[in-house]
């Protein structure tokens, strides 16, 4: 169930609609309510790095190390998957 009002503890039958997990997230998305980036509590890596892995021609294992992130975040990462608004 989602919220018109976006107040999580409403039960007002009229501030409610259904959704999936997805529709969620897209709702949450288009009302600004999503942390990305280095907006993200435990973000590891900065927007300036995540230029600098993009750009990178190095091996994503030797990036990982030096990012002390997983191999599969750099490819992510190179991939657009994550980091996408930068």
């Amino acid at each position: 169930v989602l919220h018109k009002c976006d107040n999580s503890i409403c039960v007002n039958p009229d501030h409610l609609f259904l959704g999936t997990r997805g529709d969620n997230a897209l709702d949450r998305q288009r009302k600004g309510r999503s942390a990305v980036g280095e907006q993200v509590p435990n973000h590891k890596l900065s927007e300036s790095q995540v230029g600098e892995i993009r750009s990178s021609v190095e091996m994503n294992r030797d990036l990982a190390h030096r990012f002390d992130v997983s191999e599969a975040t750099i490819s992510l990462i190179k991939n657009g998957k994550i980091w996408r608004h930068v």
